[in-house]
């Protein structure tokens, strides 16, 4: 077949997602986040040039929404448009956040973009110096729910030298997304492909090799829930052997870390502990990071940082630090998780109300059903009040706190 197939594989860019819930005072941080999408773009844009690939495909959700936005649409077009001149096709299938259905301003994408039908799975063969080369096959979600499995339709023709598919999917049922176009492992290895260039889940992940079954992930992590890598996969084929090698793209990474502050003593420790933990985010990094802390462990400075305003004036301290460093890292959130510096196994065979505190909290948290059962009394109230049925507290957490609440009250005289 001459030289090998090589292409890129990305997936779900949400062009123009939000980023809500982010604490993002700093001027430069909201402009990088509302831009990082776009940014990403075009971090795939140059690596398909750089990489010399004979094509580009799309897995679903290039826009984050049904409603398209026109400057999405045109920041695609431009992008497609910069590819077309470098001689590279794209090959894109809509999924769930942007499905055929949804609206369009009507702006006229490039001669090399296609899109995968939506009633059928399309056979689009790709030819190179006028010689196939590979036949790709996708198939587009024409609504957002949707609940069929594709892949069933997924069939290679006799006599495809390479034959790669592309889906929108749920493989296996994978907990935190919408169960849209479900199938199996055994689904996809039935219907012949080499590659399976997969989109829906967020993370990077090889599923199979036999064949290539590939999530590329997200170019730009969404949220701070999506830390890690973000990226796409350069992907080859040569005489029936598929490599596929990830390319880290994304603009901005999200990181989270817990501090532990057992040996601080003084609140000067605590600030030295968030500038190690911002350093040790920044050292893996390959762009500017957001990230979360979460401060733990029995400390000494667990009484000075409930003063009032004390964590926030730390925080500040931090963020003004980490905007400085190169790249920059902005400090979201801080959340002091610490326990007071209280000798639990001494106490605990105290024969008074002390020991009985912490000998009542051990045994509902040895026991996960009981302690569940007496949180979920405890707060049903609260929860009813919220309305959120998607909130489930966290009982380990919760006992926890509560616990040392009541030793920090009893040891302190207070007898409320």
């Amino acid at each position: 077949m001459g030289r090998p197939v090589r292409f890129i594989h990305a997936a779900d860019l949400h062009l123009d997602a939000p980023f809500g819930g982010i604490d993002a005072q700093d001027a430069r941080v909201r402009d990088a986040l509302a831009a990082s999408t776009y940014r990403a773009l075009d971090a795939l844009v140059a690596a398909c040039i750089e990489r010399g690939a004979d094509f580009l495909v799309i897995s679903g959700d290039l826009y984050n929404q049904a409603e398209r936005r026109v400057r999405s649409q045109l920041a695609f077009a431009k992008a497609a448009a910069t590819l077309d001149h470098a001689g590279i096709p794209v090959f894109v299938v809509h999924g769930n956040h942007d499905p055929s259905s949804g609206w369009s301003a009507g702006i006229a994408m490039p001669e090399n973009v296609h899109v995968f039908a939506d009633d059928r799975v399309e056979r689009i063969p790709f030819e190179r110096d006028g010689e196939l080369v590979c036949a790709l096959y996708g198939r587009s979600y024409r609504r957002a729910a949707e609940t069929t499995n594709l892949a069933s339709g997924f069939k290679r023709e006799i006599g495809d030298t390479v034959a790669i598919g592309v889906l929108h999917t749920n493989v296996g049922g994978r907990p935190g997304y919408d169960d849209y176009a479900p199938c199996t492992l055994d689904d996809l290895r039935t219907c012949g492909m080499d590659y399976w260039a997969l989109g829906h889940i967020h993370k990077p992940e090889v599923l199979s090799q036999a064949p290539f079954a590939v999530y590329a992930g997200c170019p730009q992590g969404l949220d701070p829930t999506q830390s890690g890598p973000r990226g796409c996969f350069e992907v080859t084929i040569d005489g029936g052997i598929v490599e596929a090698a990830f390319l880290p793209l994304a603009v901005i990474e999200w990181r989270y870390a817990e501090v532990d502050l057992s040996s601080a003593s003084r609140l000067d420790d605590v600030r030295d502990a968030i500038a190690a933990a911002v350093d040790a985010a920044l050292a893996e990094a390959t762009a500017p990071v957001v990230v979360r802390l979460d401060l733990t462990g029995r400390s000494d400075t667990h009484e000075s940082l409930q003063v009032a305003g004390a964590l926030a004036a730390l925080v500040d301290d931090a963020r003004e630090e980490a905007l400085g460093l190169e790249p920059w890292v902005w400090i979201d959130r801080v959340r002091d998780r610490t326990r007071p510096a209280i000798d639990l196994d001494s106490l605990r065979v105290a024969e008074d109300f002390t020991g009985d505190v912490i000998r009542l909290a051990d045994d509902l948290l040895g026991d996960t059903e009981e302690g569940a059962a007496f949180v979920g009394e405890v707060a049903a109230a609260l929860l009813d009040r919220v309305g959120d049925p998607g909130l489930v507290p966290d009982v380990a957490d919760i006992l926890t706190r509560a616990r040392d609440l009541a030793l920090d009250r009893l040891l302190g005289g207070d007898a409320r």
